[in-house]
């Protein structure tokens, strides 16, 4: 059985006590279905994924099987395992295939979880950013710019080397990193699909708008959640910064730089714009415990763009605002919008070896612009490099976001420490920090 993490299967595999945001269920489809029983009754040959979210995206971490303790007494040697994948794209053509790295392998209950009278065994594989043959999914050549992503279909055999069992079938996946997530879609001009928390307690909450790069484009919001860390948006730690923060992650069908014909913008006009307003605004009037004066947006690359668009088509809404190697050309921006623009607290996130987005006329030049018109809150984190916090390899220069979803952006133009009130601030405690004008 090929595995395809899909619209489909989304439907299958959190409980119905979870509403979850991965894989690109709307209104109707984002309520799954019941979590298997943690025991070995449903097929002895059917195993379960577990996906998490990275900086680089999603990942398939582990894989979960059935086993019979009764037989054997010791199934946790991580040698007596082995993990073989074989991963097609949609036209079922062979994208790689492989043998899996195994970690470590533990006793567990049906979902993963350690559990010393469990029923199951769970396997931990290696993941890596340039490990493809972990993925979920992978870049579309016949998509829109050839840039965005589709659902892998994965045939996963796994095989107990000292009994002979082997697992061939899936019988459920697992998004923990996304489960706080509920999804919805917006029906205007052009639909947007979306993804979006909700902050516990009655006082007023802030909104916090993420824009998707152009890789996560399309009609499956899974490809927004699982697509980067916006995971981090509701983990603890930020939403503690925020005193607890509405978050809300739109989705283009194609890429936000969509000017309608079917090509990138080159002149900075999208089709999204008006129904993207449309949606923050029924957001907002859907949500009554949003502070309407603590709006903040930002976004990545091609949601860079979209951002400072936003911000520029839209001043009134957003006490903030935040590029993160943003694509809007300076040459389209007038003199006009720079002096709207001017008005809003910005903090642009760009590294200067960027192969994709030339900052020297995107972000460095509106920045300078910014400044010459007399900005006075204004900021600007520049990497020479991108290299993963955590796992210590090297990205590209586009993946300023690795920095930013992690709220790791602390320096200004200068080098400097950015500061309020003679604290240094990171990125989101400066926009905590902001209440609209």
């Amino acid at each position: 059985m090929k595995v395809k993490r899909g619209r489909n299967l989304f439907v299958s595999v959190f409980s119905a006590a979870l509403v979850l945001s991965l894989a690109g269920c709307t209104a109707g489809t984002n309520q799954a279905a019941s979590s298997p029983a943690a025991s070995a009754s449903a097929s002895d040959s059917a195993y379960s994924l577990i996906d998490r979210v990275y900086s680089w995206g999603s990942d398939y971490s582990s894989v979960i099987v059935p086993v019979d303790f009764l037989d054997r007494k010791d199934h946790v040697d991580e040698d007596d395992y082995s993990v073989y994948v074989e991963r097609y794209d949609q036209n079922g053509e062979l994208l790689d295939e492989g043998n899996r790295v195994i970690n470590a392998v533990y006793r567990s209950d049906g979902t993963g979880k350690n559990d010393d009278n469990g029923a199951y065994v769970t396997i931990n594989m290696a993941v890596a950013a340039t490990m493809s043959i972990a993925s979920p999914y992978y870049t579309d050549p016949e998509s829109f710019g050839k840039t965005l992503k589709s659902w892998a279909e994965c045939n996963y055999t796994i095989t107990d080397k000292v009994t002979g069992s082997t697992w061939t079938e899936l019988d459920q996946v697992y998004h923990p990193d996304e489960q706080k997530f509920k999804t919805d879609t917006f029906a205007g001009d052009v639909s947007v699909p979306y993804a979006y928390y909700e902050p516990e307690g009655d006082e007023k909450h802030p909104l916090v708008v993420w824009l998707h790069g152009a890789g996560s484009g399309g009609t499956d919001i899974g490809f927004v959640t699982g697509g980067m860390l916006v995971t981090n948006f509701v983990s603890d730690e930020v939403q503690d910064i925020f005193g607890g923060a509405y978050v809300l992650l739109p989705q283009s069908e194609t890429v936000w730089m969509d000017d309608g014909s079917g090509s990138y913008t080159s002149d900075g006009t999208s089709r999204y714009t008006e129904s993207l307003k449309g949606l923050l605004d029924k957001f907002i009037a859907d949500h009554p415990g949003i502070d309407t004066d603590r709006i903040y947006i930002g976004g990545c690359s091609n949601g860079g763009f979209m951002t400072l668009k936003m911000a520029m088509e839209y001043p009134e809404m957003f006490a903030a605002c935040f590029p993160v190697c943003e694509a809007y050309q300076d040459a389209w921006i007038s003199d006009d919008e720079i002096n709207t623009l001017k008005e809003i607290p910005t903090w642009f996130v760009h590294c200067a070896s960027d192969p994709v987005v030339d900052i020297s006329k995107t972000a460095d030049a509106t920045y300078q612009r910014l400044v010459k018109a007399g900005a006075e809150d204004l900021h600007f984190t520049k990497y020479d490099e991108i290299k993963d916090p955590d796992f210590g390899n090297s990205y590209i220069g586009h993946f300023a976001w690795v920095y930013s979803l992690k709220n790791l952006c602390k320096t200004d133009y200068d080098g400097e420490p950015v500061e309020m009130d003679g604290k240094e601030v990171t990125l989101y405690e400066w926009l905590a920090a902001h209440t609209k004008k």
